[in-house]
């Protein structure tokens, strides 16, 4: 991150620790979800995805979304019942979510991107939880519930991102912090 104040990463710093909260409750209430209804465990992933976007909507710089997924990552961690593993699964977030801005250079910050990432990052997770919960040992509906869920709540809570984001511009956060389209 070239050309980076105080402002930005202060900026960055309270979008990552409320990230971190919300990452709080939802292992709680997602480790719930996977006792009492696995299949629909991967409804609940998305929501590591809104502080990463957020800030990649909001700031337009490369970068953000991981040191925003490490902060994040960090406030979890210490409350969080998988310990620092939510902090390297928030990392790896962070950097899914990096990943087609970087391949277009930093050049281009249009939704479609943003869906990519969502994408590529909720296929990821789909073979995750496939494996990690066991979906072979669900039945077909419920495995298919499962890996559907895991690989479109990214979309639904990047998408979830980029209208919040909208709201906090106008306030007049990003003035001077997000580069001129």
């Amino acid at each position: 991150m070239r050309n980076t104040s105080t402002r930005l990463l202060l900026s960055c710093a309270a979008i990552g620790v409320v990230g971190g909260i919300v990452f709080i409750v939802n292992s709680y209430l997602g480790g719930t979800v996977n006792a009492v209804a696995p299949m629909l465990y991967g409804l609940t992933l998305g929501v590591y995805f809104v502080p990463g976007a957020l800030a990649q909507r909001l700031f337009r710089r490369g970068g953000v979304a991981l040191l925003v997924a490490v902060l994040s990552g960090l406030v979890a961690a210490a409350f969080n019942p998988l310990g620092f593993g939510a902090a390297l699964i928030s990392v790896g977030i962070g950097a899914l979510q990096e990943l087609p801005f970087l391949v277009a250079r930093y050049r281009r910050w249009g939704v479609g991107l943003f869906l990519v990432s969502a994408l590529v990052s909720g296929a990821v997770l789909a073979a995750g939880m496939y494996r990690l919960v066991g979906a072979r040992d669900l039945d077909p509906v419920g495995a298919l519930v499962l890996v559907a869920g895991s690989l479109l709540s990214p979309v639904v809570f990047t998408l979830l991102a980029l209208a919040l984001a909208r709201p906090l511009a106008a306030t007049g956060v990003t003035r001077g912090l997000a580069p001129r389209p």
